[in-house]
């Protein structure tokens, strides 16, 4: 009797492992959306085939069991990803798709190259320590969120962002850097280039969106807003809002604070903004920033200064309906401030490997703009 008591407890426990371990799989087909969105690429490569991080494409011979750990507890300088931040069924899927690719014969090319020898110290630990590889040659998007805090941020602040991210961030695509990993004394050179030296950005936002439609013409919004922290943010000084615009369409009426009217953008004096800034192809860092197109009227307003926390709204009337050839004809449209801007020189060297995104006087945001899909 005892031995049967034993084996009914027994069986249905095997049953629920067995059915436990059927439903653990991983899909394949949501692996590249979860390396994508997790940033995993930027080190390991669009395809595994590595780059910062090593070539993962084929599993290296890893269990899911190691997968997983070296996901929650990384060896070298990757921060962890804890539950928040990478459910289990997305380690699973990345797991399946890079089991179902084929082994590359060489790791890749870092997504962003290494900073020159000619860098500053601070940079070449900033990128030759991975950051650079996610937040770009001079972190661009980091500073502008640092610039929203400014008058809190000291290096005891920095330093939190970085070894205690998530406490801020727990679903961001970010861990906790370990000490052991990015010592102290690493951090405060990247602190004294990035902060310091180059300086932090004001957080300007500026999406366009597509409005009424009324008698073959379409009304645009554009909410400008500084996200710093009022009273506590950079403030941006010396504005000036520019807007392309596209072949073929006329301008009705624009409205919102120091409207200008319209004026070719080649008179402007100001360059187009670019949206993703090119790659360098060798170890000097150095790129050639591409030649603007300068071509087509634009629409210019000029304020004094945005503080943080503020927002204005401007606004303009086109004829013609908001497709995907009037959202091509935008590109370049840009908000440009000039104070406060990078400081982009020193010796050493401050900004040998740039970001050519931000022009070499003053600093701009690109406005975005996204075409409505058609109903249905």
């Amino acid at each position: 009797m005892k031995k049967l008591l034993v084996a009914l407890l027994v069986v249905p426990f095997v049953q629920v492992q067995s059915a436990s371990a059927q439903t653990a799989t991983g899909n394949p087909d949501n692996g590249p959306g979860v390396f994508a969105g997790k940033l995993c690429r930027m080190c390991h490569g669009d395809a595994g085939e590595g780059g910062f991080g090593p070539d993962l494409a084929g599993g290296r011979g890893l269990t899911l069991k190691q997968f997983t750990r070296a996901i929650r507890q990384p060896w070298g300088v990757m921060p962890p990803y804890n539950e928040n931040q990478m459910p289990e069924q997305q380690i699973l899927d990345a797991y399946a798709w890079l089991n179902s690719l084929e082994p590359v014969d060489e790791p890749g090319e870092w997504h962003w190259r290494k900073a020159p020898e000619t860098a500053a110290l601070g940079q070449q630990l900033y990128i030759n320590h991975g950051c650079g590889q996610c937040h770009e040659p001079e972190n661009k998007f980091g500073r502008k969120w640092l610039g929203e805090h400014a008058k809190n941020v000291d290096y005891e602040y920095f330093a939190k962002q970085i070894y205690n991210h998530t406490e801020k961030y727990p679903r961001g695509s970010m861990g906790d850097y370990s000490k052991l990993r990015l010592p102290e004394s690493v951090l405060r050179e990247i602190y004294q280039w990035m902060v310091v030296d180059i300086g932090m950005r004001a957080s300007i936002n500026a999406f366009m969106s597509a409005g009424e439609q009324a008698g073959g013409n379409t009304t645009y919004n554009l909410p400008l807003s500084n996200a710093g922290v009022e009273n506590i943010g950079l403030d941006a000084e010396g504005l000036t809002v520019f807007i392309r615009i596209p072949e073929g369409r006329e301008i009705v009426s624009a409205t919102g604070p120091g409207y200008q009217g319209i004026q070719p953008l080649a008179t402007l004096g100001l360059l187009p903004g670019l949206s993703l800034a090119p790659h360098s192809h060798d170890d000097t860092g150095h790129v050639e920033r591409p030649t603007p197109d300068l071509t087509r009227d634009v629409m210019v307003w000029k304020m004094d200064r945005l503080d943080a926390g503020e927002r204005v709204e401007v606004s303009f009337t086109m004829t013609g309906p908001p497709d995907a050839e009037v959202a091509e004809g935008f590109e370049g449209s840009t908000v440009h401030w000039e104070n406060p801007g990078r400081n982009a020189n020193g010796s050493p060297p401050i900004m040998v490997y740039r970001d050519l995104r931000v022009p070499d006087e003053g600093d701009h945001e690109v406005i975005r703009f996204f075409a409505p899909r058609p109903s249905q």
